[in-house]
């Protein structure tokens, strides 16, 4: 081989060695986040993480700590933030709608003043040197108060001593679905007097007609008298339905003819599509509305149409876990005691703060409700 003919040999090496490199090198990048200065793939930092999590609450059932809280970076605060809870609030997010669709504001302390405004007009001038009419929105100010909102899951002493990454997915898995299903419940039903869609004051909404004292005797015609009670400037595309699946279910019955006739449904008939909105408003199912198996239905709210942008979730972000072996718990039926010393048993208690209002309650939403008689 002549000179000529090695040197463009080696040059081809050199060119293709250096475009293999750089392609491997992106998808290694691409893989890895930078965690003080260290660069550390991504699932290795979230085992890493992980086990830390598992390690600390080892220490809790031990007695080595007494809590976990995001606030003394002596006690775990390595734990909470970065795993426990993210995953919680990513958990509550995909559980729940309020946290899903709702606009989370950030609070920096126990009260938070957060700024409203109606909408403004615009105008078209009709030549050079005409004045512009000027339009002023109609603010306001929406007043956050956390309030203290926490799980309690007991669990065996023994499963804890020897916790796991399992046990630790196991608990954030339960304390996120409990906070998705608290947080819907307050902003939907209202958890007292003045919250949620369905105890705010100045929430419009539309009631059925005498004698139809049932959730299923609600009529599509019903949810038209709904939309029209939210503002015009309000735009559809924020809006969305919140129901039970048996409410849902007693829509999906209803037929353009009363019959036999399978394709008689006003929704597409049975092995078909379901559409995914009612009057061309998406829907949204939660398990904590009002069920056409419930006992006393007449006279009660049973569907909200929700302007989720107008949902505000205060939320200050700090979590602390805390975990008991002395004391004694009610258990999930709400009725049956557990002495977690004398069952060898510990309960691990998460707390947050956060609040839940309303803004624009008198333009952004509406109910639906039965006859009360």
């Amino acid at each position: 081989m002549d000179e000529e003919a090695k040197k463009a040999l080696d040059e081809l090496k050199l060119s293709v060695t250096k475009s293999v490199t750089e392609e491997v090198m992106k998808t290694l990048e691409a893989n890895k986040i930078d965690r003080g200065g260290v660069v550390t793939d991504k699932d290795a930092a979230l085992a890493e993480q992980k086990d830390l999590a598992a390690k600390q609450l080892q220490k809790l059932a031990l007695g080595k700590v007494k809590s976990l809280t995001s606030d003394t970076a002596t006690e775990g605060s390595e734990m909470v933030p970065t795993y426990v809870a993210s995953e919680i609030l990513r958990i509550a997010g995909a559980n729940g709608l309020a946290r899903r669709y709702g606009r989370i504001w950030p609070m920096q302390g126990a009260n938070v003043s957060v700024p409203t405004a109606d909408s403004v007009s615009a105008y078209r001038l009709s030549g050079d040197g005409v004045k512009i009419t000027s339009s002023q929105p109609t603010t306001g100010a929406l007043s956050l108060a956390s309030k203290t909102v926490g799980v309690l899951v007991p669990v065996s002493r023994k499963l804890l001593e020897n916790a796991t990454v399992g046990v630790v997915d196991m608990i954030v898995q339960l304390a996120g679905e409990a906070f998705a299903k608290l947080e819907d419940e307050w902003a939907i039903k209202g958890l007292g007097a003045g919250e949620g869609i369905f105890q705010t004051v100045g929430v419009p909404g539309v009631t059925l007609g005498s004698g139809l004292t049932d959730y299923s005797d609600v009529e599509p015609e019903d949810l038209l008298d709904a939309i029209d009670q939210v503002d015009e400037n309000v735009s559809a595309d924020r809006l969305r339905w919140v129901l039970s699946r048996s409410v849902l279910n007693a829509l999906r019955k209803k037929r353009a003819v009363v019959g036999s006739d399978s394709q008689g449904f006003l929704f597409q008939g049975f092995g078909q599509s379901m559409p995914a909105t009612m009057w061309d408003i998406p829907y949204s199912l939660s398990p904590v509305m009002p069920k056409t198996s419930d006992e006393s239905q007449a006279g009660k709210k049973f569907m909200g149409l929700v302007d989720f942008s107008n949902l505000i979730v205060g939320d200050d972000q700090n979590y602390t876990m805390e975990l008991s072996n002395q004391a004694t718990i009610t258990d999930t039926d709400g009725n049956t005691l557990i002495n977690l010393f004398e069952q060898n048993m510990v309960a691990i208690k998460v707390t947050g703060d956060i609040d839940i209002k309303l803004a624009n309650a008198a333009k952004a939403f509406a109910y639906i409700a039965t006859s009360a008689s």
